[in-house]
């Protein structure tokens, strides 16, 4: 089910002092138990959290409520989640409203933007007590949102989205590693998958207009070498690019391959062709394997996630990796200062940060050393029956991140929101894989509007 909007953020005129934001975050630490240090509170009330769709932002408030009950009884967090299609319209009309939720868990391109209006109050003190050691191999700080030398963000996880192969069937057509593959292979992969199993379709990814559609996209433009804005050269538009038509040319190739649904698919539309039978490849993240071991057994046994193919020249294997952090609302919120407690508290918990990621394995990644290392998280299930899947979502994909927020991880992106808001990258796509535009001409139609929310948004440049 896709939801059909357009203007997003850029429809909202929403000023400085009208978007009541402010960031702070916690990562991970040893079990230490901060509790004690923090001074009680007498507030009273409830202290309304959004997240994403998932089990782990319920864990998350879960710890911040053990911290209430020793330090702020008369407190308690409540989780909120909000659809991934409907999170940048309803965070932005509460903000421009004046009744945000006091903690917010949200996706990166809108936490840049939200940093780069100088809204989010700097969260280098929580950086200080948790650690700045103590991210995994492969990230920096900056990833989760750093801006004219200030931190604002501090992790919750990293997502990435791979290549889910259905190793049975790929074994049984006599198909050659999935690690080893270029955009070609795949491409014969998914060709020969759908000759031979006509009720399956070779491969499958989001075409509809959505979000999940500008992830997967975004992800091939990244590994073409291509990119929305150059951050090097203040954000001018390098859209209209040969690798863009790269991109774009290729989804096409692999469109007869899909299933016949997927131009109006979004994210669980491609989870359930996975998790069905009706696909025996797809780009997705961990969820897809945390539902199948739910549902399809079978499924799950067979499946195997990989980094994704190769482009042929660049060589390059990009994901849409979601460095996601916590966010904290600065104006008409009264709780600021159990917030951030609060976070630190379960960012410094090694208890509460592993059932964090085991509440839905393997999609959302551990941000720090100790956890990631921990024996404790290596208990789950996953890790006998899926040793290097995890491994490939938790490490091995990290040299392969980008995102839109943060292209070819070359600098943070502030207009990657409102980009998103006007599903811009999808509707590219679908001007060639619905009205069977050139993709030459998709890219300059993309690349215009690019262009326009570049001039219409050129304040959050600095």
């Amino acid at each position: 089910m896709t939801t059909k909007w357009t203007s997003g953020l850029a429809g909202l005129q929403i000023g400085r002092r009208q978007v009541l934001t402010g960031m702070a975050a916690a990562g991970v630490t040893a079990s230490t138990g901060l509790g004690g240090a923090f001074a009680q509170s007498a507030k009273t009330g409830t202290v309304r959290v959004w997240g994403e769709p998932g089990p782990y932002g319920g864990v998350a408030v879960a710890a911040m409520n053990e911290w209430a009950q020793k330090n702020a009884p008369g407190l308690k967090f409540e989780i909120e989640s909000i659809p991934w299609d409907g999170v940048y319209v309803k965070l932005m009309t509460d903000l421009a409203a004046r009744r945000p939720p006091s903690l917010i868990s949200v996706e990166s391109p809108i936490a840049m933007q939200l940093m780069a209006e100088g809204l989010l109050t700097p969260v280098d003190d929580l950086v200080d007590k948790i650690g700045r050691n103590r991210l995994v191999d492969g990230v920096k700080w900056e990833y989760w949102g750093a801006w004219k030398g200030k931190q604002y963000i501090v992790p919750a996880h990293h997502q990435p989205h791979l290549l889910l192969v259905r190793m049975d069937i790929a074994k049984e057509l006599g198909l050659k590693d999935p690690d080893t593959w270029d955009w070609n292979d795949l491409l014969n992969a998914a060709r020969t998958i759908s000759q031979k199993k006509p009720d399956m379709a070779g491969f499958c990814m989001a075409l509809g207009r959505n979000l999940c559609t500008d992830y997967h996209f975004a992800a091939l433009l990244h590994s073409a070498g291509g990119k929305m804005f150059d951050a090097a050269n203040k954000f001018e538009v390098a859209f209209d690019s040969p690798q863009t038509v790269e991109a774009l040319t290729f989804v096409k190739e692999l469109q007869p391959y899909m299933p016949k649904g997927a131009v109006e698919y979004s994210f669980l539309q491609v989870v359930d062709a996975h998790v069905t039978g009706r696909t025996a490849m797809s780009f997705y993240w961990g969820r897809t394997l945390g539902r199948a071991a739910e549902e399809a057994k079978p499924v799950f046994e067979a499946t195997e996630a990989f980094n994704h193919a190769r482009n042929p020249t660049t060589k390059r294997r990009n994901n849409w990796n979601d460095f996601q952090g916590w966010c904290i609302p600065a104006q008409n919120n009264p709780f600021i200062d159990e917030v951030r407690q609060a976070l630190v508290y379960q960012q410094t918990s090694k208890d509460w940060l592993i059932k964090y990621c085991h509440s839905l394995m393997p999609n959302v990644a551990p941000t720090y050393k100790d956890i990631a290392d921990a024996p404790e998280l290596k208990q789950h299930p996953f890790y006998k029956s899926k040793p290097r899947t995890v491994e490939t979502y938790f490490k091995t994909s990290l040299a392969n991140s980008s995102s839109t927020a943060n292209e070819l991880l070359q600098g943070v992106n502030p207009l990657a929101g409102i980009v998103h808001g006007r599903s811009v990258l999808a509707q590219t796509v679908q001007k060639v894989v619905i009205d069977n535009m050139k993709p030459q001409d998709a890219a300059k139609w993309g690349a215009k509007e690019l262009s326009d929310i570049r001039r219409e948004n050129v304040r959050l440049l600095g």
